[in-house]
């Protein structure tokens, strides 16, 4: 195994430059010090090793953490210099690459923007799998059995880790899809077993409940994208119970109460898509939500601030499938669009205090804009 391989190999490295009281079982240890952690225990909860050669991480070696954690395993100081100058020598000449869980989920959806980190495990572990995942099983094997140990000691980043890197292949498995989405919807709860990935190698059949078992451990340990996803896939509504925070998107969460019938979760996340300055969202909560007629007019002044007045006309040329419609194209074109909200006038000091509620809404979301 690369983890057992690489610490033999770090020893007799060491052991060659005169680190010659060393025991193996700290080696470990210090492999994860010179890459920033301050236990090997930490380590195997943020990461796991993989066959690529340490240089392609961009990572340098830490000789800061890896001389405290020499002192704090009571390493004799002569050879603690001697680990400090050597060992960061090994890993970028002949070390393996770390893969941080994080970074392997956000490089599945790797866009050119994010962490250089993201990007190298994109480019080196998620674009050349487009074969599937026995692209995994001849080159990275030791990555899979990486995060699936770490996903056994409950890290719910190895989990979602392992759920997407099996995603792609899931769609293949449709029906079983929404005979799970119909149970969760009738019983409100689901189950899944472990499949390991050595059963996957001999048949992919069961590789769809490997994913769903990995994608629903993420989720009950709280992870907000897992929790989003089985939503969205077997219309889990776990979510639903979650206190809100700034990385949940609100008419997300609108779609999955609409689905359970909750009226008042969709009425709740409406009027936090609203005042984050979502169109869409205002106008659904006045046709559709009976607004209070000043909060009505919290929305219309807010929606004039950000320059789609609810008030007016908007109708545009489109095609059959509600695309724009494109004169250069031709063929027949359709109305599309949003007729004008009426709305009753606000008696004097009702109105003056919906336009101070809107204009305190409209700093905070260019608050928001300006942090981003």
């Amino acid at each position: 195994m690369i983890i057992k391989e690489q610490a033999y190999r770090a020893h007799a490295f060491l052991r060659a430059r005169g680190v010659t009281s060393l025991k193996r079982s700290y080696i470990h240890e210090l492999l994860a010090a010179a890459v920033g952690y301050s236990t090997y225990a930490a380590f195997q909860f943020d990461a796991t090793w993989c066959e690529l050669p340490f240089s392609l991480t961009g990572i340098k070696p830490d000789d800061g953490a890896l001389e405290a954690r020499c002192a704090a395993l009571g390493i004799p100081a002569d050879e603690g210099r001697l680990i400090v100058d050597a060992l960061p020598k090994f890993q970028l000449e002949a070390g393996h690459a770390l893969i941080r869980f994080d970074a392997l989920i956000d490089a599945f959806d790797w866009d050119g923007g994010g962490t250089d980190a993201s990007e190298w495990v994109w480019a080196h572990i998620v674009e050349p799998a487009h074969a599937g995942v026995a692209f995994y099983f001849e080159h990275h094997r030791e990555l899979l059995y990486g995060l699936e140990a770490a996903a056994r000691r409950g890290v719910p980043a190895a989990h979602l880790a392992i759920a997407k890197l099996l995603e792609s292949e899931v769609a293949l498995f449709g029906d079983e899809e929404e005979r799970l989405r119909s149970q969760v919807k009738r019983e409100g709860t689901w189950t899944s077993p472990f499949v390991g990935f050595a059963e996957i190698e001999t048949s992919l059949l069961r590789l769809e409940h490997k994913h769903r078992h990995h994608l629903l451990a993420a989720a009950r340990s709280g992870d907000i994208r897992a929790l989003m996803e089985t939503a969205e896939r077997y219309g889990d509504p776990a979510i639903l119970e979650l206190t809100p925070s700034p990385t949940m998107d609100p008419m997300r969460l609108v779609a999955v109460a609409a689905e359970h019938g909750d009226d008042e979760r969709v009425r709740y996340w409406l009027t936090i898509a609203a005042q984050e300055g979502d169109i869409g969202a205002m106008r659904e909560l006045i046709l559709d939500h009976g607004e209070p007629a000043d909060q009505a007019w919290v929305w219309m002044y807010l929606s004039r601030l950000l320059g789609r007045d609810l008030s007016q006309d908007r109708f545009e040329a489109i095609n059959e499938d509600s695309t724009l419609y494109d004169d250069d194209i031709g063929g027949p074109a359709y109305v599309g669009g949003d007729e004008g909200i009426y709305l009753d006038p606000l008696p004097a000091n009702a109105d003056r205090s919906a336009r101070q509620t809107a204009t305190q809404f409209f700093a905070r979301i260019n608050a928001l804009r300006d942090c981003i």
